[in-house]
């Protein structure tokens, strides 16, 4: 058993061994509630039962970004002979502005497509 500092149903800190040993008197009185070994600071401590905090809920995934390589993957060889050369000003536009997530990366295929660098099947394919 440990020795735990108790304040407001929390554990605010936990001596690892006999709090009179280790601290001064003044601070050693707050460790006045012996917990059960798998005690760490932060737990709960609601009418002398030991509780666990619940875990966070996972991290939402960061959204997908569409990048050069991205782009260059869908592309059949012709286009990729334009892209690769920066056969035109909306290339290099495009390049400029990846990578981007969904929103951005319709934008910019729509871009290419209405200027006839690329079809419509590929942005279809681009976009996945």
């Amino acid at each position: 058993m440990k020795y735990a500092w108790i304040q407001n149903d929390k554990i605010r800190d936990v001596a690892h061994s006999n709090p009179a040993e280790i601290y001064h008197p003044d601070v050693a009185v707050f460790y006045d509630t012996q917990v059960p070994d798998n005690a760490v600071n932060g737990d709960g401590w609601v009418n002398g039962v030991l509780v666990k905090p619940e875990p966070p809920p996972p991290a939402e995934p960061a959204p997908r970004q569409w990048t050069v390589d991205n782009f260059r993957a869908g592309m059949t060889l012709a286009e990729k002979t334009k892209w690769d050369s920066d056969a035109a000003p909306e290339i290099k536009t495009v390049k400029a502005e990846l990578p981007k997530e969904l929103a951005g990366a319709t934008e910019l295929l729509d871009f290419l497509v209405s200027a006839n660098l690329i079809s419509q099947s590929t942005a279809d394919k681009i976009r996945g």
